[in-house]
């Protein structure tokens, strides 16, 4: 039996750069004057990153958003870079909202984009999610609903949530050797901003997450599903659910193997009536712990 060639399953430079959000320039610049990580090379001289330099990358650019020098980050090891976010997790207490809803106001985007960023670094997926991304939704409409504030900050902040969130689902050496789990709504089912806060959270908890996004038809599940290996599917239900989506996750229940889950959640599956093979999902915290327990091979 021959030896896998060890550049097989490796990244180029380009793919990289899209990936962790650091520009080819960038990425050159560390490696020459800061060794951030040593890629692997072709016969022929061309960079290819092995997943966990991707890992690597993408918590060095984490810490350097936050103000840490990457001269100082540059010579910590992964674990020590991971402690880097514990600790200003410990720090904060309250999460500031005030700084975000005043660049919204202003329509500031790139004020907004970094405080957003650097809460999201500090605070982790799920009490991003929990802390910030939820109640910045809530105020904003709150707000437009009293006559305080044009749609256009409620457009804006979630554009910059949509980004930020979008980044953190970028597949890393842990997600790809966990469980596999795609996301998405039925066909009408058209808000996915929620599915993509949990989406992220199951990415952080360690899922190989595929995100399908929303208005869905059951055949496109279906195959996706037969395509991927797919061992959950976990739908979304808004608060103005379609009378449709009922039938459409019966469907979608009975053309799956059994040995697939679904799991439903949202505004609107708290009223929906469970069908056998559906679990519902009562909040991001409970979704963190079903991730977790298909980890070490719980139910």
């Amino acid at each position: 039996m021959s030896t896998p060639d060890p550049i097989d399953d490796t990244y180029s430079l380009g793919a990289t750069s899209r990936i962790t959000g650091i520009s080819a320039e960038v990425l050159r610049a560390w490696e020459r004057r800061h060794g951030v990580v040593v890629p692997l090379r072709t016969d022929g001289g061309t960079r290819r990153y092995r997943a966990s330099d991707l890992e690597r990358l993408s918590l060095v650019k984490r810490a350097v958003d936050l103000g840490h020098r990457i001269g100082r980050v540059a010579a910590l090891e992964t674990e020590d870079l991971e402690g880097l976010f514990e600790e200003e997790r410990r720090k904060d207490g309250q999460v500031p909202l005030d700084g975000i809803l005043d660049s919204l106001e202003r329509l500031d985007a790139a004020s907004a984009q970094q405080l957003l960023t650097t809460q999201f670094a500090c605070l982790g997926a799920q009490r991003f999610c929990e802390e910030v991304a939820v109640p910045l939704l809530a105020e904003i409409g709150e707000r437009w609903a009293a006559d305080r504030i044009g749609i256009a900050p409620e457009h804006l902040v979630t554009g910059l949530i949509r980004s930020v969130l979008g980044t953190a689902l970028h597949p890393t050496s842990a997600t790809l050797r966990g469980p596999h789990l795609l996301f998405g709504t039925t066909a009408g089912e058209r808000h996915e901003l929620g599915l993509l806060m949990a989406a992220v959270v199951a990415a952080g908890a360690g899922a190989n997450v595929t995100f399908l996004g929303a208005d869905l038809p059951v055949e496109e599940f279906l195959h996706a599903v037969d395509v991927t290996g797919a061992s959950v599917v976990v739908l979304a239900l808004s608060a103005s659910t379609r009378a449709d989506s009922g039938r459409a996750i019966e469907a979608l229940r009975g053309g799956l193997r059994e040995d697939v889950a679904v799991w439903l959640g949202g505004a609107g599956s708290a009223s929906f009536e469970l069908i056998p093979g559906v679990e519902r999902i009562t909040s991001l915290g409970d979704l963190d712990r079903r991730v977790s327990r298909l980890i070490v091979g719980g139910v």
